[in-house]
């Protein structure tokens, strides 16, 4: 019998067909655990929420008696080698959730944990449509709740909801505010440098813009009276459905950015839209924008040109603390 050289015989498996077969296989692994990981979330859910029922049960059939409930959860924790902490938020996830065919497959156990610390029922249920519209890690979920995306997008009381069955309307989708904290640039002088990194950071920024935005492409060209001009950031929006161009300004509003979008929007309407499609929009977004200014500078622009501010950071409780103890002397100041 002929042997066979190993060398000889891994020589033959070409390293371009084995780095396939090696990333499908690997492919297929995670894509394993990873249901079973979210088969044993989605179990333990379910489990706390009977445990968090079943509690309350007990506490109901002994309400007369005082501390029968803390002495009881107490007690459990001891006995089942629990932190006292997870079953006191078990009890929290029934009496926020009591029926338990609301509960989500797409949420994990940690998504629940923090929508349960939300006390308002309009605001939680806003945040798990949210989770479950845009896929979002309970990282992004916190970072949500804590640039307050519920009080931003809350307009009279009522929540902005897209019905899923109608064209989505423009003015419910783009906000008075942009969040750009993920930027991380200390010099925010340079539109480009601004607009490099907000590509780099190209899923942040969907995430800021809101469900349904695409990115289709940056500084495209145009060509007008054989004069080159260059879009900052083209999108599209799927819900309206449309192309949505983008310029991103340093600085304050400046009534000639209204001239020079409007020229950008009526060439993509005559040369880049698609018959089914609505006519391409608008959105100058800068560093401070006056609402007069504004007001003045669109016209009857308003339906296709929207104009909005954002913000590189956070501005800091000291900051915030100094600015309204300004605002009262300036108007203290006025009054006499």
């Amino acid at each position: 019998m002929k042997n066979i050289d190993i060398k000889t015989q891994k020589s033959n498996i070409a390293d371009s067909d084995y780095r396939i077969l090696f990333n499908d296989i690997k492919s297929i692994l995670e894509k394993v655990k990873y249901k079973a990981y979210k088969a044993v979330d989605n179990l333990r859910v379910q489990a706390y929420w009977q445990i968090g029922e079943r509690i309350v049960r007990e506490e109901l059939q002994h309400k007369g008696r005082a501390d029968y409930g803390k002495n009881v959860i107490e007690k459990l924790a001891k006995d089942l080698k629990f932190i006292k902490r997870d079953i006191y938020r078990m009890l929290q996830f029934y009496k926020a959730y009591p029926i338990v065919t609301s509960l989500m497959s797409q949420l994990s156990w940690t998504h629940y944990i923090i929508l349960v610390g939300i006390k308002t029922k309009g605001a939680r249920e806003f945040y798990q449509d949210q989770i479950v519209r845009n896929n979002w890690s309970v990282r992004e979920l916190e970072r949500q709740i804590k640039l307050r995306l519920y009080e931003r997008m809350n307009q009279h009381g009522k929540i902005i909801v897209k019905k899923q069955s109608n064209f989505a309307l423009p003015e419910k989708i783009f906000k008075d505010s942009y969040n750009f904290d993920f930027l991380k640039l200390d010099d925010m002088r340079y539109e480009k440098k601004v607009e490099e990194v907000l590509v780099r950071n190209v899923e942040s920024l969907l995430l800021e813009f809101g469900q349904d935005f695409s990115l289709a492409g940056r500084q495209k060209k145009i060509i007008i009276d054989n004069q080159t001009h260059f879009v900052d950031l083209e999108f599209y929006h799927r819900g309206i459905p449309c192309i949505v161009i983008v310029d991103i300004k340093i600085g304050r509003f400046k009534s000639e950015y209204v001239g020079q979008m409007n020229k950008y929007l009526n060439y993509y309407r005559e040369k880049r839209k698609y018959d089914w499609e609505k006519d391409p929009i608008g959105l100058i977004i800068c560093e401070d924008k006056g609402e007069e200014e504004v007001r003045f500078a669109l016209g009857d622009l308003e339906n296709k040109i929207f104009v909005a501010e954002y913000k590189s950071k956070l501005p800091t409780a000291r900051e915030i603390k100094t600015k309204l103890h300004r605002s009262k002397n300036k108007e203290s100041n006025s009054r006499h």
